[in-house]
Protein backbone atom coordinates (compact mmCIF):
# COMPACT_ATOMS: atom_id res chain seq x y z
CA UNK A 1 0.00 0.00 0.00
CA UNK A 2 1.43 3.44 -1.27
CA UNK A 3 0.80 6.53 1.38
CA UNK A 4 0.46 9.47 -0.14
CA UNK A 5 2.61 12.47 1.33
CA UNK A 6 1.85 15.96 0.76
CA UNK A 7 4.90 18.20 2.01
CA UNK A 8 5.14 21.87 2.95
CA UNK A 9 8.36 23.48 3.01
CA UNK A 10 9.56 26.74 2.86
CA UNK A 11 11.78 28.22 0.33
CA UNK A 12 15.26 29.26 1.93
CA UNK A 13 17.57 31.29 -1.48
CA UNK A 14 20.53 30.85 0.72
CA UNK A 15 20.03 27.07 0.86
CA UNK A 16 21.96 25.27 -2.09
CA UNK A 17 20.80 22.29 -3.81
CA UNK A 18 22.34 20.06 -0.99
CA UNK A 19 21.59 21.68 2.01
CA UNK A 20 17.78 21.86 3.91
CA UNK A 21 15.79 19.36 6.09
CA UNK A 22 13.93 18.61 2.45
CA UNK A 23 16.93 16.34 1.71
CA UNK A 24 15.47 13.31 3.17
CA UNK A 25 12.88 12.87 1.27
CA UNK A 26 14.88 11.64 -1.95
CA UNK A 27 15.79 8.78 -0.01
CA UNK A 28 12.24 7.54 1.33
CA UNK A 29 10.92 4.09 0.01
CA UNK A 30 8.60 5.49 -3.41
CA UNK A 31 7.17 1.59 -3.07
CA UNK A 32 5.38 3.16 0.51
CA UNK A 33 5.24 7.14 -0.16
CA UNK A 34 4.38 9.23 -3.24
CA UNK A 35 5.75 12.46 -2.54
CA UNK A 36 4.13 16.10 -3.36
CA UNK A 37 5.65 18.96 -2.17
CA UNK A 38 4.36 22.33 -2.15
CA UNK A 39 7.53 24.70 -1.69
CA UNK A 40 6.55 28.26 -0.02
CA UNK A 41 8.11 31.49 -0.97
CA UNK A 42 9.80 32.93 2.20
CA UNK A 43 7.09 35.83 2.12
CA UNK A 44 3.60 36.56 0.42
CA UNK A 45 5.17 36.78 -3.37
CA UNK A 46 3.06 33.62 -4.70
CA UNK A 47 -0.04 34.93 -3.09
CA UNK A 48 -2.53 36.05 -5.28
CA UNK A 49 -3.99 38.81 -4.32
CA UNK A 50 -2.43 41.78 -5.49
CA UNK A 51 -3.43 45.02 -4.32
CA UNK A 52 -1.12 46.26 -1.47
CA UNK A 53 -3.09 47.44 1.19
CA UNK A 54 -5.22 44.54 1.02
CA UNK A 55 -2.28 41.92 1.13
CA UNK A 56 -0.96 44.23 4.24
CA UNK A 57 -4.37 44.08 6.19
CA UNK A 58 -5.10 40.08 5.35
CA UNK A 59 -0.78 39.46 6.77
CA UNK A 60 -1.55 41.54 9.67
CA UNK A 61 -4.87 39.47 10.27
CA UNK A 62 -3.28 36.07 9.22
CA UNK A 63 0.15 37.02 11.93
CA UNK A 64 -2.82 38.27 14.91
CA UNK A 65 -2.15 34.55 16.71
CA UNK A 66 1.26 35.10 17.42
CA UNK A 67 3.12 33.73 14.35
CA UNK A 68 5.39 36.27 13.44
CA UNK A 69 7.05 34.43 10.57
CA UNK A 70 3.43 33.46 8.82
CA UNK A 71 3.02 34.87 5.38
CA UNK A 72 0.28 34.67 2.83
CA UNK A 73 2.46 32.24 0.83
CA UNK A 74 2.13 29.97 3.84
CA UNK A 75 -2.21 30.84 4.06
CA UNK A 76 -1.61 29.03 0.52
CA UNK A 77 -0.04 26.39 0.85
CA UNK A 78 -2.32 25.87 4.27
CA UNK A 79 -5.28 26.02 1.72
CA UNK A 80 -4.11 23.65 -1.13
CA UNK A 81 -3.20 21.07 1.60
CA UNK A 82 -6.53 21.29 3.32
CA UNK A 83 -8.29 21.24 -0.26
CA UNK A 84 -6.32 17.59 -0.74
CA UNK A 85 -7.36 16.47 2.93
CA UNK A 86 -11.27 16.78 1.67
CA UNK A 87 -10.86 15.74 -1.83
CA UNK A 88 -9.06 12.17 -0.77
CA UNK A 89 -5.55 13.38 -2.52
CA UNK A 90 -3.66 13.21 0.78
CA UNK A 91 -3.08 10.82 3.34
CA UNK A 92 -0.55 12.13 5.90
CA UNK A 93 0.70 16.59 5.65
CA UNK A 94 4.04 16.72 6.79
CA UNK A 95 4.94 20.51 7.66
CA UNK A 96 8.50 20.41 7.18
CA UNK A 97 9.02 24.36 8.45
CA UNK A 98 6.03 24.33 11.62
CA UNK A 99 7.16 27.61 13.07
CA UNK A 100 6.65 29.13 9.61
CA UNK A 101 3.61 27.87 7.84
CA UNK A 102 1.67 25.18 10.95
CA UNK A 103 -1.00 27.63 11.56
CA UNK A 104 -4.62 26.78 10.70
CA UNK A 105 -4.86 23.23 9.64
CA UNK A 106 -4.10 21.43 12.98
CA UNK A 107 -6.99 22.78 13.79
CA UNK A 108 -9.37 22.20 11.18
CA UNK A 109 -11.23 19.10 10.07
CA UNK A 110 -9.89 16.89 7.73
CA UNK A 111 -11.05 14.02 6.97
CA UNK A 112 -8.98 11.69 9.87
CA UNK A 113 -5.74 13.20 7.70
CA UNK A 114 -2.53 13.33 10.27
CA UNK A 115 -0.66 16.28 10.52
CA UNK A 116 3.22 16.23 11.35
CA UNK A 117 5.15 19.41 12.17
CA UNK A 118 8.79 19.84 12.25
CA UNK A 119 10.41 22.71 14.14
CA UNK A 120 14.10 24.14 13.67
CA UNK A 121 14.26 26.70 16.52
CA UNK A 122 15.16 26.59 20.43
CA UNK A 123 12.80 25.88 22.56
CA UNK A 124 13.68 29.31 24.29
CA UNK A 125 12.21 31.35 20.89
CA UNK A 126 9.74 28.44 19.94
CA UNK A 127 6.77 30.25 22.19
CA UNK A 128 7.09 33.37 20.36
CA UNK A 129 6.73 32.57 16.73
CA UNK A 130 4.41 29.54 17.45
CA UNK A 131 0.34 29.39 17.92
CA UNK A 132 0.06 27.26 20.94
CA UNK A 133 -3.30 25.86 20.04
CA UNK A 134 -2.26 24.62 16.77
CA UNK A 135 0.64 22.79 18.32
CA UNK A 136 -1.26 21.02 20.82
CA UNK A 137 -3.20 19.66 17.84
CA UNK A 138 -1.10 18.18 15.59
CA UNK A 139 -0.77 14.32 15.40
CA UNK A 140 3.18 14.40 15.75
CA UNK A 141 5.46 16.78 16.22
CA UNK A 142 9.05 16.28 15.48
CA UNK A 143 12.18 17.50 16.96
CA UNK A 144 15.81 18.10 15.98
CA UNK A 145 17.36 18.30 19.03
CA UNK A 146 16.97 16.82 22.53
CA UNK A 147 16.54 20.75 24.08
CA UNK A 148 12.95 21.20 22.10
CA UNK A 149 11.55 17.72 23.67
CA UNK A 150 10.51 19.17 27.13
CA UNK A 151 8.65 22.10 24.78
CA UNK A 152 7.05 20.22 22.99
CA UNK A 153 5.69 17.34 25.12
CA UNK A 154 4.43 19.69 27.82
CA UNK A 155 1.84 20.66 24.69
CA UNK A 156 1.40 17.46 23.25
CA UNK A 157 2.49 14.50 25.77
CA UNK A 158 6.09 12.61 24.98
CA UNK A 159 3.95 10.01 23.29
CA UNK A 160 3.56 12.42 20.12
CA UNK A 161 6.84 13.68 20.74
CA UNK A 162 9.70 12.41 18.26
CA UNK A 163 13.42 13.33 18.12
CA UNK A 164 15.37 12.66 15.11
CA UNK A 165 18.37 14.41 14.42
CA UNK A 166 18.80 16.15 11.07
CA UNK A 167 21.08 14.92 8.30
CA UNK A 168 23.35 15.49 5.96
CA UNK A 169 24.50 14.59 1.92
CA UNK A 170 27.55 12.82 2.68
CA UNK A 171 27.90 12.41 -0.95
CA UNK A 172 28.30 15.78 -1.90
CA UNK A 173 29.62 17.27 1.02
CA UNK A 174 32.97 15.50 1.39
CA UNK A 175 36.57 15.87 2.88
CA UNK A 176 38.94 16.95 0.24
CA UNK A 177 40.70 14.31 -1.69
CA UNK A 178 44.35 15.33 -2.06
CA UNK A 179 46.50 15.86 1.41
CA UNK A 180 46.54 19.81 1.78
CA UNK A 181 49.96 21.42 1.67
CA UNK A 182 51.30 22.45 4.90
CA UNK A 183 52.46 25.98 3.64
CA UNK A 184 49.81 28.77 3.76
CA UNK A 185 47.84 30.40 6.68
CA UNK A 186 45.53 28.13 8.97
CA UNK A 187 42.19 28.57 7.42
CA UNK A 188 39.29 28.78 9.60
CA UNK A 189 35.26 28.84 8.11
CA UNK A 190 32.39 30.26 9.50
CA UNK A 191 29.20 29.52 7.67
CA UNK A 192 25.84 31.02 8.56
CA UNK A 193 24.80 34.00 10.13
CA UNK A 194 21.52 32.97 12.03
CA UNK A 195 22.20 32.67 15.79
CA UNK A 196 26.06 33.23 15.10
CA UNK A 197 28.43 34.86 17.75
CA UNK A 198 30.09 37.07 15.79
CA UNK A 199 31.60 39.75 18.73
CA UNK A 200 33.36 36.34 19.87
CA UNK A 201 34.62 35.58 16.27
CA UNK A 202 35.78 39.18 16.32
CA UNK A 203 37.85 38.76 19.42
CA UNK A 204 38.85 35.44 18.34
CA UNK A 205 40.50 37.42 14.76
CA UNK A 206 42.18 40.47 17.44
CA UNK A 207 43.48 37.54 19.41
CA UNK A 208 45.27 35.67 16.40
CA UNK A 209 45.69 38.46 14.08
CA UNK A 210 49.70 38.09 12.77
CA UNK A 211 49.96 34.15 13.82
CA UNK A 212 49.18 32.79 10.50
CA UNK A 213 46.03 32.66 10.04
CA UNK A 214 42.61 33.21 7.71
CA UNK A 215 39.02 33.35 8.32
CA UNK A 216 36.24 32.48 5.86
CA UNK A 217 33.36 34.11 6.79
CA UNK A 218 29.89 32.79 4.54
CA UNK A 219 26.78 35.02 4.97
CA UNK A 220 25.28 37.61 2.39
CA UNK A 221 24.68 39.61 5.58
CA UNK A 222 27.01 41.96 7.06
CA UNK A 223 28.69 40.65 10.03
CA UNK A 224 30.91 43.46 11.88
CA UNK A 225 33.91 41.59 11.04
CA UNK A 226 34.46 43.23 7.18
CA UNK A 227 38.12 45.12 7.20
CA UNK A 228 39.36 43.51 9.78
CA UNK A 229 43.32 41.42 9.12
CA UNK A 230 42.65 38.14 7.89
CA UNK A 231 39.30 37.87 7.27
CA UNK A 232 37.54 37.21 3.87
CA UNK A 233 33.42 37.45 3.50
CA UNK A 234 32.07 35.11 0.74
CA UNK A 235 28.35 35.84 -0.75
CA UNK A 236 26.28 34.29 -3.25
CA UNK A 237 28.55 31.23 -3.28
CA UNK A 238 27.22 28.52 -5.36
CA UNK A 239 27.23 24.86 -4.51
CA UNK A 240 30.47 24.10 -5.92
CA UNK A 241 32.49 27.28 -4.33
CA UNK A 242 31.02 26.15 -0.96
CA UNK A 243 32.37 22.99 -1.17
CA UNK A 244 35.02 23.81 -2.56
CA UNK A 245 36.02 26.44 0.75
CA UNK A 246 35.28 23.58 3.14
CA UNK A 247 37.21 21.26 1.92
CA UNK A 248 40.30 24.50 1.53
CA UNK A 249 39.24 24.70 5.39
CA UNK A 250 41.54 23.86 8.27
CA UNK A 251 38.39 23.64 10.83
CA UNK A 252 34.97 24.97 11.52
CA UNK A 253 34.91 27.77 13.77
CA UNK A 254 31.56 28.09 15.10
CA UNK A 255 30.40 29.83 17.99
CA UNK A 256 26.50 29.92 18.39
CA UNK A 257 24.32 32.08 21.04
CA UNK A 258 21.71 29.22 20.61
CA UNK A 259 21.54 26.18 18.37
CA UNK A 260 19.16 23.25 17.54
CA UNK A 261 20.35 21.89 14.44
CA UNK A 262 22.74 23.49 12.11
CA UNK A 263 23.52 23.49 8.29
CA UNK A 264 26.94 24.41 8.85
CA UNK A 265 27.78 22.08 11.35
CA UNK A 266 26.55 19.13 9.63
CA UNK A 267 28.43 20.41 6.48
CA UNK A 268 31.53 20.91 7.94
CA UNK A 269 31.65 17.59 9.89
CA UNK A 270 30.82 16.14 6.21
CA UNK A 271 33.61 17.77 4.85
CA UNK A 272 36.11 15.82 7.55
CA UNK A 273 36.86 19.27 9.84
CA UNK A 274 37.85 19.75 13.09
CA UNK A 275 35.09 21.81 14.95
CA UNK A 276 35.65 24.74 17.41
CA UNK A 277 32.02 25.72 18.47
CA UNK A 278 29.93 26.12 21.68
CA UNK A 279 29.69 23.70 24.44
CA UNK A 280 25.53 23.52 24.19
CA UNK A 281 23.36 20.02 24.29
CA UNK A 282 22.32 20.99 20.74
CA UNK A 283 25.97 20.90 20.15
CA UNK A 284 27.27 17.84 22.15
CA UNK A 285 24.01 16.06 20.06
CA UNK A 286 25.57 16.21 16.99
CA UNK A 287 29.69 15.64 17.32
CA UNK A 288 30.89 12.43 19.42
CA UNK A 289 32.55 12.99 22.22
CA UNK A 290 35.38 14.54 22.14
CA UNK A 291 35.36 14.57 18.54
CA UNK A 292 34.73 18.70 18.88
CA UNK A 293 36.58 21.14 21.14
CA UNK A 294 33.83 23.14 22.71
CA UNK A 295 33.67 25.88 24.60
CA UNK A 296 31.37 26.91 27.86
CA UNK A 297 29.86 30.54 27.10
CA UNK A 298 31.77 31.34 23.85
CA UNK A 299 34.91 32.44 26.00
CA UNK A 300 37.31 34.42 23.23
CA UNK A 301 40.72 33.56 25.13
CA UNK A 302 39.49 29.84 25.24
CA UNK A 303 38.27 29.70 21.87
CA UNK A 304 41.23 31.36 20.43
CA UNK A 305 43.21 28.67 22.21
CA UNK A 306 41.25 25.67 20.71
CA UNK A 307 41.64 26.98 17.09
CA UNK A 308 45.56 27.43 17.88
CA UNK A 309 45.75 24.06 19.96
CA UNK A 310 44.78 22.61 16.24
CA UNK A 311 47.03 24.54 14.50
CA UNK A 312 49.95 23.46 16.35
CA UNK A 313 48.69 19.72 17.00
CA UNK A 314 48.15 18.32 13.49
CA UNK A 315 47.64 15.05 14.79
CA UNK A 316 44.77 15.97 16.76
CA UNK A 317 43.14 18.09 14.13
CA UNK A 318 43.49 14.64 11.63
CA UNK A 319 42.28 12.45 14.29
CA UNK A 320 39.05 15.20 15.10
CA UNK A 321 38.45 15.31 11.53
CA UNK A 322 38.47 11.76 11.03
CA UNK A 323 35.74 11.87 13.99
CA UNK A 324 33.63 14.08 12.20
CA UNK A 325 33.17 12.59 9.13
CA UNK A 326 32.75 9.43 10.92
CA UNK A 327 29.54 10.84 12.51
CA UNK A 328 28.47 12.49 9.49
CA UNK A 329 28.02 9.23 7.91
CA UNK A 330 25.74 8.50 11.01
CA UNK A 331 23.87 11.47 9.95
CA UNK A 332 23.59 10.27 6.43
CA UNK A 333 20.33 11.19 4.69
CA UNK A 334 20.13 7.62 4.00
CA UNK A 335 20.50 6.47 7.76
CA UNK A 336 18.06 9.53 8.88
CA UNK A 337 15.13 8.40 5.94
CA UNK A 338 13.95 5.60 8.03
CA UNK A 339 13.00 6.86 10.95
CA UNK A 340 10.60 9.33 9.33
CA UNK A 341 8.92 6.42 7.43
CA UNK A 342 8.37 4.79 10.81
CA UNK A 343 6.58 8.11 11.78
CA UNK A 344 4.94 8.48 8.96
CA UNK A 345 3.88 4.64 8.84
CA UNK A 346 2.42 4.41 12.54
CA UNK A 347 0.14 7.28 11.29
CA UNK A 348 -0.90 6.38 8.03
CA UNK A 349 -1.63 3.33 8.64
CA UNK A 350 -3.14 3.52 12.13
Amino acid sequence: MTARLHVIRTLYPHWGRHSGIHQFLRHLDPGRFRIEVHAAADGDDDFPLRHPVLRQRLRDLVQRNGMSWYKLSDLRAEASAFVRCWSGRADLVHYLDGEHSAQYLPTLPRRGVPVVASFHQPPELLGGVLSDRAVRRLDRAIAVSPTQVPWLAERLGPERVELILHGIDTGFFRPREEKRKSDGPFRCITVGHYLRDFAAIREIVHRLEGRGFAFDIVTNRETGLEGLPGVHRHQDLDDGRLLALYQQADALLLPVTQSTANNALLEGIACGLPVVSSLLPSIEAYVHDGSALLVEGNDPEELAARVLRLRDEPDLARELGRRSRERAEELSWQRIAPRYEAVYSSLAYA
